[in-house]
């Protein structure tokens, strides 16, 4: 059988078996939130969870895809470091969304830069990090703080699901500064929020101090890291995704997984729209005036 012009072996393959999620479901899946997900993931690199026989199965994260038979994965070359450039995925079509499905694929993961200028990001990405015991309700409280730190630096902010256990809240940026600077920014954030909340925030990724906290990860804004991409589908039970909101909705929000592959294909059926649609031609400068104004208030 075909999907997106893909032909798919073993459609039947069970890729979540706790919900009989097969893999002709999720090539459908990736086809139908195509229109949704490929605006936020077209021209960046892509690295891949890959669970060759279903999530029960091992699973391992994937960022080169040298040349292999079956379906061809889209690929451009991407230097790093001082080694040979490596072949990276990408996609502009759901058949390339669909194939990366045919070779074992679950999670798309991207760049916060794109191929015309990969040093230059123009996405500046907080990750809030449950650790042990840490409420639900107190991760969506933490997403709010974020959002309003950034508010009063005048930028906008977008929020999503990780369909893990946290919230990434999104700054799109211009693409005046390198790595270092939104790096350092991010850093700056995260800091500025344990200074002033140490009970709930730490900036450090070590585990040992993040019981009953939540860890801002800022180190996804660096050359090479990347994050779950909008509408992709996770490798945990259930089959949950990675779902955009409007802040709005994040309140009512039950829980980080809420939204699983069944759910969200019966949203795209009703005609779900993209809550991220405007994030797309947003562009936000970051100025030293801003970064200066995190370190020095609460100081």
């Amino acid at each position: 059988m075909t999907v997106a012009g893909v032909t798919i072996t073993n459609p039947g393959r069970e890729v979540f078996p706790e919900i009989h999620l097969t893999k002709e479901a999720l090539a459908e899946f990736y086809e139908a939130v195509a229109p949704l997900m490929l605006p936020h993931i077209r021209g960046r690199p892509i690295s891949s969870v890959r669970c060759p026989q279903g999530r029960a199965g091992e699973c391992f994260f994937q960022k080169h895809w040298p040349p292999k038979g079956g379906a061809k994965i889209s690929t451009k070359p991407v230097a790093e470091g001082d080694g040979e450039p490596e072949p990276y995925a990408f996609a502009t079509t759901a058949r390339d969304l669909v194939a990366l499905v045919q070779h074992g694929v679950i999670e798309t993961h991207i760049w916060g830069s794109r191929f015309d200028d990969l040093d230059k990001p123009d996405r500046l990405v907080l990750d809030l990090d449950p650790g042990p015991g840490m409420v639900w309700r107190s991760i969506k409280g933490a997403a709010f703080e974020v959002r309003e730190l950034f508010h009063s630096l005048g930028l906008k902010s977008w929020v999503k699901l990780t369909g893990g256990k946290g919230i990434h809240v999104v700054v799109p940026v211009d693409r005046r500064v390198d790595w270092g600077i939104v790096n350092g920014f991010g850093k700056a954030a995260a800091e500025r929020l344990m200074r002033d909340n140490p009970k709930l925030y730490v900036a450090k990724a070590a585990k040992v101090i993040r019981d009953k906290k939540i860890f801002v990860d800022w180190m996804r804004n660096s050359r090479g890291a990347t994050y779950a991409a909008p509408w992709c589908a996770r490798a945990r039970e259930g089959a949950p995704v990675s779902v955009p909101l409007h802040w709005d909705e994040l309140e009512s929000i039950k829980k980080p997984d809420q939204y699983s592959i069944p759910r969200v294909m019966k949203m795209i059926a009703n005609g779900q729209e993209d809550p991220w649609n405007d994030m797309l031609t947003k562009k936000q400068r970051l100025t030293s005036e801003m970064a200066m104004q995190l370190l020095a208030e609460g100081a």
